[in-house]
């Protein structure tokens, strides 16, 4: 049965449902299209970063999220940098603090021989101190008045002159800061018109104690005396304007019978203090001109400019090497102002001692000095001439640091500045000899000494060892005309070293020993041919190559004829010069490497 349909009529209620209809789908049309729309304007304003990490971003380039996370990685990132900044800067500066520190240890003796002990046998090694500062204190102390008002009353006139004609014939003629006409001059006008105690007898009583000390070898009350009378004078003083020359003069002579017979620190605090009243003097700025005099009596003086001159020479001389041989700071000065090395005076020979100042500032443990400067140095040192002793000494102690310095930074040397080298300590220590058995007791005669016994030992070659004999009589002779416990120290200490070294050598020979018996069952069990082979040939003719000229100048000297006639265990050459080869292969040319002495003879 077929069911016709039959279209309805059109109704106002269907007519307005087919318009919903229509509408709504136009509005969901419309509503995808602006969904797409701002997606795509999202997309748009997102910023680089927001859209490389794939997160929603709230606007802006860049947005304040990445702004703030920008700021905290930077930040972190600056901290890093800063961190690694500091730590390389605390490692610079823990670097140069090392290096400092053993600039300071090579130019301090104590600290040297205490390191190069420490590594010969570190249980036996002798105490920190700097053995050999001076032959040591006087004795007995002053039995009289130090105190006395008046020096004149002390002695007579006569006494006073010939101490001071002894000082100007053993001392000035070295340390020429005292003119010697105009201080006569002054003397006797002192001793005319007594009056009350004056700074010129600090410098009266400062020339007679060091004539005392270089006349006699034992201090007498009456040295005693005056050493105390001048230091009571230097400590009443009250110092109310410039220093003048008389109390530089006079703190200048103190300054240098403390180097000679106190210790260290008294000697370095009095150098110190002499250099800080040159400052106030204003000496640094006028010794090239002149400066208005304070004192009536410095106003006639023709030749005060070279009298300052050396002057300040002698005192940063002075204070300079205590502060080294102590690692305390200098007094600092301009490098400019060194004084001129002037020779008007044919007898006095200050400009030696003087010329040797500029190297030694040149040794500041504050200032970098590779090993082509130090060898450079010490080429010139060695070239310079010094006619007296005392000046040998001095340039022999210049030296010395050097090479401390040297081998500190682990520097090679040619074979013929290590013969230079010894040639200067055989020269020294017959100086230092001189000295002594003259009477005149430089702090150098024992600290040059022991100071040479110490780097033969680190040298350690056969020609720098046979020195040590030498340098031993040497401390012993000194001990032997001043006997105190500083000297005694001295020796003790030198040859408690050279027993170490000896030991160990002893050792190193047993650990030879041993090893050659431990071969002698093999050598008589097997038959070792005695010729050696072409490779055997080649081997020690290229061990002759090597040579250098006085290691085969060494060699000829255990040649003898006939030892090259017949077969021996390398064709020619037998047990005499392989004991030569083993005995002494330690290279004439450098110092150990390892920091210590060499194990090897």
């Amino acid at each position: 049965m077929t069911v016709l349909q039959v279209p309805l009529p059109a109704t106002p209620a269907t007519s307005n449902l087919s318009q919903l209809t229509s509408k709504d789908s136009r509005e969901d049309a419309s509503g995808s299209d602006a969904m797409i729309v701002s997606k795509r304007k999202r997309s748009r304003v997102a910023c680089e970063p927001c859209r490389e990490r794939k997160r929603k971003c709230i606007g802006g380039n860049p947005c304040e999220t990445c702004e703030k996370r920008h700021v905290s990685e930077k930040e972190s990132d600056r901290s890093t940098i800063d961190a690694a900044r500091r730590e390389q800067q605390s490692l610079d500066a823990e670097r140069d603090r090392d290096i400092v520190v053993r600039r300071v240890e090579a130019n301090c003796s104590a600290a040297f021989v205490r390191n190069m002990s420490l590594k010969i046998n570190p249980t036996s090694a002798p105490r920190f101190s700097l053995f050999g500062w001076n032959t040591g204190a006087r004795r007995p102390s002053a039995s009289g008045d130090a105190f006395t008002p008046l020096t004149i009353n002390m002695t007579s006139l006569q006494h006073i002159e010939a101490l001071a004609q002894i000082y100007f014939d053993k001392v000035n003629c070295c340390y020429g800061f005292i003119d010697r006409e105009r201080f006569f001059k002054r003397l006797k006008a002192r001793w005319q018109i007594p009056s009350e105690p004056q700074l010129f007898d600090a410098i009266l009583t400062g020339v007679a104690a060091l004539g005392s000390l270089v006349s006699q070898r034992t201090a007498t009350s009456f040295e005693s005396q005056l050493v105390a009378k001048g230091r009571s004078i230097l400590d009443a003083h009250h110092l109310t304007e410039p220093p003048s020359l008389d109390l530089l003069t006079a703190w200048t002579l103190r300054t240098v019978y403390l180097r000679i017979t106190d210790s260290p620190y008294a000697t370095w605090i009095a150098s110190s203090t002499l250099m800080h009243l040159i400052e106030v003097s204003e000496l640094y700025y006028t010794m090239q001109s002149t400066m208005l005099q304070r004192d009536q009596h410095d106003q006639h003086d023709g030749d005060n400019d070279d009298i300052r001159g050396r002057l300040v020479g002698v005192a940063r001389h002075l204070n300079v090497w205590t502060s080294y041989d102590l690692g305390l700071p200098r007094v600092p000065y301009q490098e400019n102002d060194l004084p001129v090395h002037d020779l008007r005076d044919p007898t006095n020979y200050t400009a030696e001692i003087l010329s040797l100042l500029p190297a030694s500032v040149g040794l500041d443990p504050g200032k970098p000095t590779d090993g082509n400067n130090l060898i450079s140095t010490l080429s010139e040192l060695l070239k310079s001439s010094h006619t007296q002793p005392p000046s040998t000494m001095a340039q022999s102690n210049l030296v010395l640091c050097v090479l401390r310095r040297i081998y500190t930074q682990a520097v090679d040397l040619s074979p013929a500045i290590v013969d230079k080298v010894l040639e200067l300590f055989r020269k020294a220590l017959s100086c230092a000899q001189d000295l002594v058995r003259d009477c005149s007791p430089w702090y150098q005669v024992v600290n040059v000494p022991f100071q040479i016994v110490c780097f033969l030992l680190v040298m350690d070659t056969r020609s720098s060892l046979s020195l040590l004999g030498d340098a031993l009589d040497t401390l012993n002779l000194t001990a032997s005309f001043y006997k105190t416990d500083t000297m005694k120290d001295a020796c003790n200490a030198a040859r408690l070293l050279v027993r170490l070294q000896h030991q160990r050598r002893k050792e190193d020979v047993a650990i030879f020993d041993d090893a050659l018996k431990a071969c002698r069952g093999v050598e008589n069990d097997v038959a070792v041919p005695m010729t050696a082979n072409g490779a055997d040939r080649n081997w020690f003719g290229a061990f002759f190559a090597d040579l250098s000229t006085q290691q085969m100048s060494e060699f000829e000297q255990v040649m003898v004829p006939g030892m090259l006639d017949g077969p021996t265990l390398l064709g020619g050459y037998d047990n005499k010069v392989l004991s030569f080869a083993y005995g002494s292969m330690v290279p004439a040319t450098s110092f150990p490497q390892s920091g210590g002495p060499s194990p090897a003879a």
